[in-house]
């Protein structure tokens, strides 16, 4: 420092100097505010039900139970409506979770009434600024226990920047981000609560995190259970020299322990989720007209199931369940969450790291997270270092029935990353003694972060498919289930054939007409008698029951018109001679080749076949099936099919070139028949 730059600065006034030291404070803030905005900036795309594995079916499932909230249903959590043939309406609940999360999508819905793409775009915005307020919370607790801001700022961006929680911060789901959001709320108020005694500031954000999900309660146990302890340890300490009896010590003790603020919260927060879980249980009871015991509602089921006890379950996933491969899989998880995504080398959840043998990352996870929770141990406040290091194990463990099945539920190991690098960064400060290595990893972290959210907008862009054809494709299955929620709405709705081609944008699709029809009354995969209502297909049949003749992905069809024509084109086929005859019969008619089986059952739909096109000129296939010399057509029958009066008919369209030969037949494990047909012949 030169001579003149001390002089000006012991020339400065106290409120310069005040000044001046806010604005250095406020840099590290923004400088986390300025790498949390790039999540946004590279989540440009309005990708909904069709976007990648989770993100489709559980986005659009959630959104469906968050619009239709409302009292009319008595704020009961439901995907659909569906009317019996003596015109009963019956619901399908799913009010596990408590109701904060899905009335805060419902208010950022209610802004887009009529639009349920944008409705859907704006739930994703809402769950990114609850990511970035999680960050923001997060970065505010380190603060205070690190009591260095540039240390807080590269722990904080470290840790989240990892894969789960950059993939998953999106991800329209109340058991994901808003409930993630809630726990690290919570902690900064018992982070306030053991450095300041604010104890009605922490049951306050304890009461909000328990309306957003049931997390929470993982960081409340050891918390509580940490607290307890060391009261009383106090209480008996203090209690020794006045307490000549282990009765009067043992009195002492218990009126300490009564008198606890720790015993007060957990007793509080347990309260209250008792009462959530009756209102939701009551909710659910009556929207199934009172009927069904209590042990054998969906939400409690699948509580059992969850908690592990329905022991049907636990046989049979008994594989996925057993103690060593989920514990090896955990600390395989743990170990990515150490490191941010463009670090580990780009690509899925399961193909990262690529660049360090998949063993090698359980023991790196498994050693990195002893070291953390023993680590936490010699830091004070020991009580928050070792609740936060901990608490996604104090979920991880009991629910394991969960986890088990879910890879987002790994955003809750995010404690241990962020105590490890604030340890790690508290120690690199006290052994350099210099100000200047820490500034330098926070450049550095916020370089990693903002590489890793580039990456991972590029992966799930990619994994999507997000391409010019999938776009085209977004926009016509937006116009269509637009038109097809205009033509039917309060009417009985049975979907059908949602899969086919393009599975990466439609595996959520049936999730996403609970969105569109919520004002319907939906039936999954059959016709139901006496047929009545509308039709959604994703096949196009040029036919008088076709009422959406301009759509272009989604079709919409009056039922008894569908029906009439599968009865007319079965009577059709049925009286010609059938080449195959191994469970279904084979017909090629028009163009087409249909698959026809008469009695059939439920069991039959859930065929699987495969169709082999050879044409007559092979420069007729694309480019990517010339090596092979045959298109690939192979198809599960719920996708190309209906079952109606206890016959099964399904028909997929040969390819407009001239085709030479078809070889086909049903897939079950192995092939159990197959058939090689020359359809130059027969046509």
């Amino acid at each position: 420092m030169t001579m003149r730059s001390r002089l000006e600065i012991g020339s400065m006034t106290p409120t310069d100097r005040l000044k001046s030291a806010a604005r250095s404070a406020h840099l590290p803030l923004a400088l986390l505010l300025l790498a949390l905005s790039t999540v946004f900036i590279f989540r440009g795309d309005r990708a909904y039900f069709y976007r990648c594995c989770e993100h489709n079916g559980l986005s659009s499932q959630h959104l469906a139970l968050a619009v239709n909230l409302s009292p009319e249903h008595r704020f009961l959590q439901f995907e659909r409506r569906v009317m019996d043939e003596d015109g009963a309406v019956r619901y399908k609940p799913y009010n596990r979770f408590p109701i904060g999360g899905y009335a805060s999508m419902k208010a950022a819905s209610l802004l887009f009434e009529g639009s349920p793409p944008a409705q859907l775009y704006a739930a994703r915005i809402l769950m990114l600024l609850f990511f970035a307020a999680a960050a923001v919370l997060a970065y505010l607790s380190l603060c205070r226990l690190a009591s260095n801001r540039w240390i807080a700022l590269t722990a904080t961006l470290l840790a989240f920047s990892s894969y789960y929680l950059l993939y998953y911060n999106d991800m329209t789901a109340n058991e994901g981000i808003p409930d993630f959001f809630g726990v690290m709320l919570t902690f900064h108020g018992m982070v306030v609560f053991v450095q300041e005694g604010r104890f009605r500031q922490l049951l306050i954000k304890t009461c909000i995190a328990l309306l957003l999900g049931w997390h929470v309660y993982a960081l409340l146990l050891p918390f509580v259970i940490f607290g307890l302890a060391i009261e009383l340890m106090r209480a008996r300490s203090a209690a020794s020299p006045h307490s000549p009896t282990l009765l009067h010590r043992g009195r002492h003790a218990a009126l300490a322990l009564l008198r606890s603020k720790y015993l007060l919260l957990g007793a509080a927060a347990l309260v209250l989720g008792l009462a959530i879980i009756t209102f939701n249980f009551a909710m659910e009871y009556a929207a199934l007209d009172g009927e069904t015991p209590l042990t054998e509602l969906p939400s409690f089921q699948s509580m059992l199931i969850r908690t592990g006890a329905d022991s049907e379950f636990n046989d049979s996933f008994a594989a996925n369940l057993a103690w060593r491969p989920l514990l090896v899989e955990q600390f395989r998880r743990m170990f990515q969450m150490f490191l941010p995504y463009s670090v580990l080398g780009g690509g899925g959840v399961d193909e990262s790291p690529t660049w360090l043998p998949r063993r090698m990352a359980v023991v790196l996870g498994a050693v990195l997270s002893a070291a953390c929770l023993i680590g936490s141990m010699f830091v004070r406040p020991r009580i928050l270092f070792f609740t936060l290091a901990s608490f996604g194990f104090f979920w991880a463990l009991p629910m394991r029935n969960s986890i088990a099945f879910t890879h987002f539920e790994t955003i809750y190991y995010v404690g241990v990353p962020l105590v490890f690098f604030t340890i790690v960064l508290l120690l690199a400060r006290r052994l350099t003694n210099r100000d200047g290595v820490i500034a330098a990893a926070a450049v550095a972290a916020l370089l990693l972060f903002t590489a890793s959210s580039f990456q991972m907008s590029s992966f799930q862009m990619s994994r999507t498919g997000y391409n010019d054809d999938a776009a085209r494709i977004a926009r016509e299955a937006d116009q269509d289930l637009l038109a097809i929620r205009d033509a039917a709405a309060g009417e009985v709705v049975t979907i059908l054939h949602l899969g086919g081609s393009h599975k990466a944008f439609f595996r959520g699709a049936s999730y996403a007409m609970n969105h569109y029809l919520k004002s319907s009354f939906i039936w999954y995969r059959y016709l139901q008698p006496p047929h009545r209502g509308f039709v959604v297909m994703r096949e196009r049949i040029d036919t008088d029951a076709l009422l959406t003749p301009q759509n272009q992905q989604f079709f919409l069809y009056d039922a008894p018109g569908l029906v009439a024509w599968y009865q007319s084109t079965y009577r059709s086929i049925a009286s010609t001679e059938s080449p195959a005859r191994q469970g279904f019969d084979l017909y090629i008619d028009d163009g087409k080749v249909y698959y026809l089986k008469e009695p059939c059952e439920e069991a039959d739909t859930w065929a699987r076949f495969f169709l082999h096109v050879y044409p007559i000129d092979e420069n007729d296939l694309p480019n990517h099936r010339r090596q092979h010399g045959f298109d690939n057509s192979d198809f599960e029958f719920i996708t190309r099919g209906l079952l109606f009066d206890g016959k099964c008919l399904a028909s997929v369209a040969l390819p407009k070139y001239a085709v030479d030969r078809i070889n086909t037949g049903r897939l079950d494990g192995d092939r159990t028949w197959r058939v090689e047909l020359d359809v130059k012949e027969r046509e």
